[in-house]
């Protein structure tokens, strides 16, 4: 059933990268200017996490559309996010990767952000991430305070480029959280985040603005659905 206000998130584990590069058509799909940047990548982890994240995007706008994964272009903002080179009813997306896992969010007319990271952190970098995360965030770890901070600023368009100073999450009563966050208190009352953990070593933060249906996908290894 279509749904506006519904949030799509897509999981892809690395290990099913070529899987689903073999239904979809591999590299073929790519713009000139993604295989540029498939080919400057020299680790292989590296260069298939890149291609499962833009067949994985390709797919999510396609299932949520029912337009083929061809029609869709890119392009880079300043800050290196790639978005839609056209409107497309007002479709946004956002991508995260880390070893092991590729996610992707969908939303229409709203924006989006998504991360993920493979936990545990070790005791070194959650120390330092703790002292590089401003905000105050009661009963909320050092990991989980990551992936809401990175979700929450890419969903701004904003990513780690300014001072984290006054940044912090609460819990909602009615489950997931809400950002604290000074500099943009107005903005920041729209904004709804959620914590997934699709597997042991993985934990996903979703955040989109206003809210919304939050849906879990995995992409479907029949070839016909890709064509």
């Amino acid at each position: 059933m279509y749904d506006e206000r519904a949030v799509d998130l897509w999981t892809l584990p690395e290990h099913r990268v070529q899987e689903l590069s073999l239904r979809m058509g591999g590299p073929d799909l790519l713009t000139p200017e993604e295989h540029a940047r498939h080919h400057r990548l020299l680790r292989t982890g590296s260069r298939q996490r890149f291609l499962g994240g833009r067949l994985l995007s390709r797919l999510a706008l396609s299932a949520r559309t029912g337009l083929p994964p061809d029609t869709w272009q890119f392009t880079l903002t300043r800050h290196g996010r790639p978005e839609l080179a056209a409107d497309h009813g007002g479709l946004r997306f956002n991508l995260s990767h880390t070893d092991g896992l590729i996610v992707c969010v969908v939303t229409q007319r709203r924006g989006c952000g998504v991360d993920v990271e493979r936990v545990p952190f070790d005791e070194e970098k959650t120390r330092r991430l703790d002292a590089f995360l401003g905000g105050v965030s009661p009963g909320v770890a050092v990991s989980e305070r990551w992936v809401l901070t990175e979700a929450y600023l890419k969903g701004l368009g904003v990513g780690m480029t300014e001072s984290l100073e006054g940044l912090g999450f609460r819990r909602r009563d009615a489950g997931g959280f809400s950002p604290d966050d000074c500099r943009r208190p107005t903005v920041a009352a729209r904004w709804h985040l959620a914590l997934l953990r699709p597997s042991p070593h993985h934990l996903v933060a979703v955040a989109t603005e206003d809210g919304g249906t939050l849906r879990t996908h995995t992409p479907p290894m029949q070839p016909t659905l890709y064509r």
